[in-house]
């Protein structure tokens, strides 16, 4: 109770000074979180792929006994590598087929085959593919010539997505980058993420940044992992078949395991042009070539995003497939790592209320 004015006073006071704390601390937090905006994927792109090669950078650390500084630098470069040089050949073979279309249009030459006749079998659209086709091999100039503002308007739409990849391309360069000043700093950052995190959630706090860490490191074998794997083993397939634009359905493979769709979609019709092309033999082995390929997400990825963590595998799936239908390829790595939290959280509390004794009548 308060009885005297000078209580009263004090209250006030101690109010007024909370409400202006909270107000400047909330006023730091606005202004850094406004400043760190524009580049605030890039900084989340570069702590997902330190705490995801971390155990990496520390196995190499401790094998050739280099400073943090030097592994950060040298992992930095070989990712660096990785990244760069599948976007340097496909950007080079794509300008080469470009360039080996445009001289054989100058030259007048047949740019498309013409179509086997067992297109005319195909049902409801067959006899209109097979004659749109066939004007399509004859003269290109004319059929081009003559849908100037569909083409026009396919190349403005295929220059956004160019200018897209190119762009992500760029950032993803970058927050690798920032990966490495961060690996370069791990054990500090580690500290000071751990310490931060007790004082908001006390014990559980470095429970949940463990968890948070596992969760990542499991997503980037699960999904990204596996998406390399799968897409590599489908190009090999692609190139030794003579798939013409093997690069460049590779990389659409890889895109879409990542971002959960599949290569289903792509390789499917890519499967039937080798039954329509070539002989039965050949589409036969690269049948049974590619449908294994296009399960083995379904066998691999789940056994490596359970591993070593408690949370159920639907918690982690659903997450991941929650989290890139709203943030994108950074909600693939956001979403399970919130949900992992939240289902922690969710036991926790049962838990706490069933060991909480009954007090009696």
């Amino acid at each position: 109770m308060l009885d005297t004015e000078k209580d009263k006073a004090e209250v006030t006071r101690f109010a007024i000074d909370l409400a202006v704390r909270i107000a400047l601390i909330a006023g730091v937090v606005y202004a850094s979180l406004l400043l760190l905006r524009p580049v605030a994927p890039l900084i989340m792109w570069a702590v997902i792929l330190a705490v995801a090669v971390y155990p990496l950078f520390r196995v190499v650390r401790q094998r050739l006994g280099l400073r943090n500084g030097v592994t950060a630098t040298l992992l930095s470069i070989l990712l660096l590598v990785l990244l760069l040089t599948p976007v340097i050949v496909l950007a080079g073979s794509a300008i080469e087929t470009l360039d080996a279309y445009a001289k054989m249009l100058l030259r007048g030459e047949h740019v498309v085959p013409p179509p086997p006749e067992s297109v005319r079998a195909w049902p409801l659209v067959g006899d209109r593919v097979y004659d749109f086709w066939l004007r399509g091999s004859g003269d290109v100039s004319t059929l081009l010539s003559s849908h100037v503002g569909q083409i026009a308007s396919l190349g403005r739409f295929v220059g956004r997505i160019a200018a897209g990849v190119v762009f992500e391309v760029l950032q993803f360069a970058g927050a690798i980058i920032v990966a490495g000043v961060l690996l370069a700093y791990a054990e500090k950052l580690s500290e000071t993420v751990g310490g931060l995190a007790s004082r908001i959630a006390d014990a559980r706090g470095r429970h949940f940044v463990e968890i948070a860490g596992s969760t990542i490191r499991n997503v980037s074998q699960g999904v990204i992992g596996v998406a390399l794997l799968q897409s590599a083993l489908l190009g090999i397939g692609m190139l030794v078949a003579g798939v013409p634009f093997a690069g460049a359905i590779t990389f659409v493979c890889l895109v879409l395991a990542i971002v959960q769709v599949g290569p289903n979609i792509v390789m499917i019709p890519v499967i039937i042009w080798m039954w329509v092309d070539h002989p039965a033999l050949a589409a036969a082995l690269f049948t049974a070539y590619t449908v294994p390929l296009l399960l083995l997400d379904n066998v691999l990825r789940p056994i490596l995003m359970a591993r070593g963590l408690q949370t159920p595998m639907a918690v982690i799936l659903a997450g991941v497939i929650c989290g890139t239908l709203a943030g994108g390829l950074i909600g693939l790595f956001v979403g399970p790592v919130v949900l992992a939290v939240f289902y922690d959280l969710v036991t926790a509390w049962i838990a706490a209320g069933r060991t909480q004794p009954t007090v009696g009548p």
